[in-house]
C-alpha cells in the first residue's frame, strides 16, 4: 500500500513535498523539455522576438536571437492546451480556466460559464477569445479582468479555429469542422455573414499581408487563398497531409517573390511562390512528426518552427536563389523516452543519454544552450534524396542504442564513447570533443550481436561483449582488434556487463586473455557496476537480488533483497557507500554498504528505466519509461542532517512526484528544512564549548583581535597628512566668544545685565574630583565579586579594537592598582576555562604594552598575578604542543 503525495508524473505546482517523503533525495529539476504539440506564441518586444512554448503543465520563454531560455512558468494543475501573449502577460488555458502569468508567475485567473475545456486562444484589442470543446466562444476583457460574453453554437457549426481579420472592427472569422466559415460581431453577438463549405474541415486560418485576404488550411491538405470581403477564391494549393500551420513572409527576397509556408502532420514544410502560383521548395523532415506551428519573423528572412518532436528550429533564407533555407539554430531534446543515461566526466556538468529515437545526446546541467545531439552524418541529405515512402528521418539513423560507455581520459586525442545497438554486430565509436560519430566500427569476430561495451581506465582500449559469450578488445585510437577473451572457461551465454579496474588485473588476465578467477552466482546476471576506488562489484541477478562482491577476495560481502519486480538499473554513489537501484516496481531504493541496510525508498508513478549518480555526489539523475525528460534529484545529505536509519517497514512507501522544469521556487517548502519524519521541530544551538578538555576559540572575525596587536601601526597609517587648517578670523570690529572656534556674540548677549551673568555663573558645575566609571569597568568589578567573568568577556567582544584600547588605557592606578589586578584576574579565569583562547592572548599582549613599565616598577603588588597567568599559560600550551607533535608523527609515518 502506498501513500500518495502527488499524483501527476512530472506535472505539478511544486517540486517539494509535504508529509511522508524520501529522506535523502528531493526533487530538483527536469531537463530535456523544449516544446510539445501545442502551437507556440511569438511576440516582439523592442527589437527582440520571444517565443513561448508549452511543455505540458508549464511553459518556456526563449529569445529568438540565440534561443536561450529566459523564463519558466509556474506549474499548472492540468496540462496547458493553448498559449497567447499580450505585453508582459502570458495567457494559458488550463482545463476550463484561463490563467494569466507575468514573468513566469501566476497573477490572475479568468472563469466562464462554459463546461468544456479550452483548446484555442486568440487576442485582439482588449479581448481574449477562447474556443471550448462544448462549442462555445468565450470572450474576456483582459483590461478589466471580467467576462465579456459567450456565444453558443449548435451542432451544424462546430468551431475549430478563430481569427480577427485586419481592419475588421469588433468582428471575428470562425472556421468549422464542417468546412464552413462565419463572420460575427462580438460586441453585438450577431452573425454578419456565412460562407459556403470548402469541402473539408478547416484546420487553420491566417491573415495574409493583404487586407481582406485570408489563408485557409484544410484537413485534406488544401490551402485556399480567399477574399472574405468579396467571398471569392483567389488561388488554392494542395500539399500532402493535413495543413497544421500557415505563415507568410513579409520581407521580399532578391527577385521580389512573395512566399507562403505551410506545414503538415508528417514534419514537412512546403514553400509556395504566390506570384508564379507554384511549389517553390519542400523542407523534408524539418521535424519528426507533427508541426503544430510555423511563423516568419516580421521583416527578417527567418522561419521559426516547432514540432511535436520536442524541438524548436530557426531556418534562414540566405542562399543565392533565396528559396532553399538552411537550419540556423535549434533547441532540441529527445522525442522518445531515454533508455540509458550516464554522467560524463569528473565535473558532473554533462549527462549522456540514449533514447528510442535512435539518438545519442549530451545534456548540460549548467547551460541549456550546450545541450546537443551527437551528429550521425548527413542524414538530412540522405532523407531528401530518399524515396517518398520514407516518412521518418529516424529510419536512416543507426539502430537504437541499448548500452554505451564513455571515458574522458583521451577525450582530446581520439574517440572516447562506444555505443551498442539493438540487433547489430558492430559497436560504434563517438567523439565527445567533436560531438559526432567516430571513425571506427568495433565488430564481433563471429558476427553475433553486441550487447555491452566498456572503455579501460587508461582510455586506450575498448571492450565489447557479444551475445555468444565472447569479449573482444580493440584499440580506441586505431580501431584495430587486439585480442579475444575466451577459452575453455568462457561465458556460454550473452555478456550482460563488462567492467575494468584501474590496472586491468582482475578476473581476466589482460595480457594473455586467459581467465584468472571464476565467481559462481546462484542466478543469471542482468547488469553490473564496478566502483574503482574501493574495488567493489555490484551485480543484479534475475532473482531480484543485488549482490556486492569484493574483487580482492572474490567473495560476496553484501546481498540486498526487497525489489518486487525486475531491476532496471543500479549505480554507486561517488564515495562508494551507497548503491541506488531502480525497478519495474516503480521504486528507487538506496542501500548502505557499510551497514547492509536499506536506508531510503520512494515510489514514482512512471517506471524508472535508468539511474546515474553525479561524480560530485550532489545529484541523482533518473529516466522514466514514458517521459522524454531527465529528472534530477538533489542529495540533501550534503547540506542537512539526515538520519540514515534502517528501513524495515515497506508497507507505507511515499509516492513522490517527479521534478519539474521550474526547479526550486522561493515560495515552496525550504529545501534545507529537516525531514519531519526524522527530526523533531526543535531549534538547536551549538554549545559555547564542546568539552572542558578542549581549548575553544572566540569565533570572532580575525580583525577583532588581530588589529589590536597592530593598533599603533594602523593609527600611524591613518594619520592625516596635513594638520587641520585654522578657521578664518572674524572682522576686528565684531565681538566674539573665547574658545577653540571663535563664535560671534549674539546681540542679546551683548545687552545682558549683570544679574543674568551672575545667575549663569552660579549654574556652572565644577568637575574636579568626579571620577567617571565606564560600563567596561563596572562589569569587570561586578564579575570580580562573583568570580565569573563571562558577562565581562561577552561585553568586551562587542567593542572594536580602538574601544578596547581606550578602556585599557583609562584603568585607574589608585587603590594599589586595583583595576589592573581585577583585569589580570579576569584573564587568568578565562585561561582556566579554556575559552576565547586567541582573544585572551591579544588582550593580555596589549595590556602589557601599556602597563609593562608600571608592573615592572610595582612587582610586589602585581607580580603574583602575572606569575599565576604564566603558569596557567604554560600548562595549556604544553598540552597543545604535545598533541601537535603526536599528530605530526602520525602524519609522517603514513606519508613515508
Amino acid at each position: 500500500m502506498s501513500k500518495k503525495i502527488k499524483t501527476d508524473n512530472y506535472k505539478g505546482d511544486s517540486p517539494f513535498l509535504t508529509g511522508n517523503q524520501t529522506r535523502i533525495f528531493r526533487p530538483f529539476r527536469a531537463i530535456g523539455y523544449v516544446t510539445n504539440d501545442i502551437p507556440f506564441d511569438l511576440q516582439i518586444r523592442g527589437d527582440t522576438y520571444f517565443v513561448t512554448t508549452c511543455i505540458g503543465n508549464s511553459f518556456h520563454i526563449y529569445d529568438c536571437a540565440k534561443l536561450n531560455l529566459k523564463y519558466v512558468g509556474t506549474q499548472t494543475e492540468n496540462p496547458i492546451t493553448a498559449i497567447a501573449s499580450y505585453g508582459d502577460t502570458i495567457f494559458v488555458s488550463c482545463g476550463k480556466d484561463l490563467i494569466a502569468f507575468k514573468f513566469g508567475k501566476e497573477v490572475s485567473r479568468y472563469h466562464g460559464n462554459h463546461q468544456g475545456n479550452i483548446f484555442f486562444l486568440s487576442i485582439f484589442s482588449n479581448y481574449i477569445m477562447a474556443l471550448s470543446e462544448d462549442n462555445v466562444v468565450v470572450l474576456w476583457d483582459h483590461k478589466s479582468g471580467g467576462l465579456h460574453s459567450e456565444i453558443q453554437f449548435d451542432e451544424s457549426f462546430t468551431i475549430s479555429t478563430i481569427i480577427h481579420p485586419s481592419t475588421y472592427l469588433n468582428k471575428v472569422l470562425l472556421g468549422s469542422r464542417q468546412g464552413t466559415m462565419q463572420i460575427w460581431n462580438i460586441r453585438t453577438k450577431k452573425l454578419k455573414y456565412s460562407f459556403s463549405s470548402f469541402g473539408s474541415s478547416i484546420t487553420s486560418l491566417v491573415q495574409s499581408p493583404v487586407v481582406d485576404v485570408i489563408a485557409i488550411g484544410l484537413l485534406d491538405g488544401t490551402i485556399v487563398i480567399h477574399n472574405i470581403k468579396l467571398d471569392e477564391r483567389i488561388m488554392s494549393y494542395k500539399q500532402e497531409g493535413r495543413v497544421t500551420s500557415i505563415t507568410f513572409r513579409t520581407v521580399q527576397i532578391l527577385d521580389d517573390r512573395p512566399i507562403m509556408a505551410t506545414a503538415n502532420m508528417y514534419g514537412d514544410i512546403t514553400l509556395w511562390n504566390l506570384d508564379e502560383k507554384r511549389l517553390s521548395h519542400i523542407i523534408k523532415g524539418a521535424h519528426e512528426g507533427l508541426i503544430p506551428s510555423i511563423q516568419f519573423l516580421n521583416g527578417q528572412p527567418i522561419l521559426l518552427t516547432s514540432g511535436a518532436d520536442n524541438s524548436i528550429k530557426e531556418w534562414i533564407f540566405d542562399t543565392l536563389d533565396g528559396v532553399e533555407p538552411r537550419l540556423l539554430k535549434s533547441r532540441c531534446g529527445h522525442h522518445a523516452p531515454p533508455t540509458k543515461i550516464e554522467f560524463y566526466g569528473s565535473d558532473g556538468h554533462f549527462i549522456l543519454s540514449s533514447a528510442g529515437d535512435r539518438s545519442l545526446r549530451i545534456f548540460s546541467l549548467i547551460r541549456d544552450s550546450q545541450s546537443v545531439e551527437l551528429s550521425q552524418g548527413s542524414i538530412l541529405k540522405k532523407f531528401n534524396k530518399s524515396k517518398d515512402h520514407i516518412r521518418s528521418i529516424d529510419v536512416l539513423k543507426l539502430p537504437q542504442i541499448i548500452q554505451f560507455s564513455s571515458s574522458e581520459v583521451k577525450q582530446k586525442e581520439w574517440d572516447n564513447i562506444i555505443s551498442c545497438h539493438i540487433n547489430n554486430n558492430g559497436a560504434r565509436t563517438w567523439s565527445f570533443q567533436s560531438k559526432a560519430i567516430g571513425k571506427h566500427i568495433l565488430r564481433t569476430l563471429d558476427g553475433s550481436y553486441v550487447k555491452v561495451s566498456n572503455i579501460s581506465a587508461c582510455g586506450n582500449f575498448g571492450f565489447i561483449g557479444s551475445s555468444s559469450g565472447y569479449i573482444e578488445m580493440y584499440n580506441m585510437q586505431s580501431g584495430i582488434h587486439r585480442r579475444t577473451f575466451a577459452g575453455e572457461d568462457k561465458h556460454t551465454k550473452a555478456i550482460s556487463g563488462i567492467a575494468s579496474d584501474a590496472l586491468n588485473r582482475i578476473i581476466w588476465d589482460f595480457n594473455t586473455a586467459k581467465i584468472k578467477t571464476t565467481i559462481e552466482i546462484a542466478s543469471p546476471i542482468s547488469a553490473l557496476r564496478f566502483h574503482t576506488e574501493n574495488d567493489l562489484l555490484a551485480i543484479v541477478s534475475d532473482d531480484l537480488c543485488i549482490r556486492v562482491i569484493d574483487v580482492e577476495t572474490n567473495k560476496i560481502i553484501r546481498e540486498f533483497w526487497g525489489h518486487k519486480n525486475r531491476i532496471t538499473d543500479l549505480t554507486f554513489s561517488p564515495d562508494g557507500r551507497w548503491v541506488v537501484t531502480t525497478s519495474l516496481d516503480a521504486t528507487i531504493r538506496t542501500w548502505d554498504l557499510p551497514t547492509g541496510h536499506l536506508i531510503d525508498i520512494f515510489r514514482v508513478e512512471s517506471v524508472p528505466t535508468s539511474v546515474t549518480f553525479s561524480p560530485n555526489g550532489d545529484f541523482l539523475a533518473t529516466s522514466h519509461v514514458d517521459l522524454v525528460g531527465i529528472f534530477l534529484w538533489v542529495n540533501t545529505t550534503l547540506f542537512s542532517n539526515v538520519t540514515l536509519r534502517r528501513i524495515t517497514d515497506e508497507e507505507d512507501i511515499s509516492l513522490i512526484e517527479l521534478p519539474t522544469t521550474l526547479g526550486i521556487e522561493d515560495n515552496n517548502e525550504d529545501l534545507f528544512a529537516s525531514n519531519s519524519n526524522e527530526v523533531n521541530d526543535v531549534s538547536f544551538e551549538t554549545p559555547e564549548q564542546l568539552t572542558e578538555q578542549m581549548i575553544t576559540l572566540s569565533s570572532l572575525p580575525k580583525s577583532k583581535w588581530q588589529n589590536l596587536l597592530n593598533l599603533e601601526t594602523i593609527k600611524k597609517r591613518n594619520k592625516p597628512k596635513e594638520p587641520p587648517k585654522a578657521p578664518e578670523r572674524p572682522p576686528f570690529f565684531l565681538p566674539t566668544l573665547p574658545g577653540v572656534d571663535p563664535k560671534f556674540i549674539p546681540a542679546l548677549t551683548l545687552n545682558e545685565s549683570e544679574e543674568e551673568k551672575k545667575q549663569k555663573s552660579d549654574k556652572t558645575i565644577n568637575l574636579n574630583g568626579i571620577k567617571i566609571e565606564t560600563e567596561f569597568l563596572k562589569i569587570l568589578k561586578n564579575n570580580h565579586s562573583t568570580g565569573e567573568y563571562s558577562e565581562f568577556f561577552n561585553y568586551a567582544k562587542t567593542l572594536n579594537p580602538s574601544a578596547i584600547d581606550f578602556e585599557l588605557r583609562t584603568l585607574s592606578l589608585d587603590n594599589n592598582f586595583e583595576d589592573l589586578r581585577f583585569f589580570l584576574d579576569a584573564i587568568k579565569s578565562r585561561l582556566k576555562s579554556k575559552k576565547d583562547f586567541e582573544l585572551v592572548q591579544a588582550y593580555l599582549n596589549h595590556f602589557l604594552k601599556i602597563y609593562g613599565d608600571i608592573i615592572a616598577g610595582n612587582y610586589e603588588l602585581l607580580g603574583s598575578n602575572l606569575e599565576s597567568i604564566l603558569n596557567e599559560h604554560k600548562k595549556e600550551w604544553s598540552r597543545i604542543d604535545e598533541l601537535l607533535h603526536y599528530n605530526n608523527c602520525i602524519l609522517e609515518f603514513f606519508r613515508k
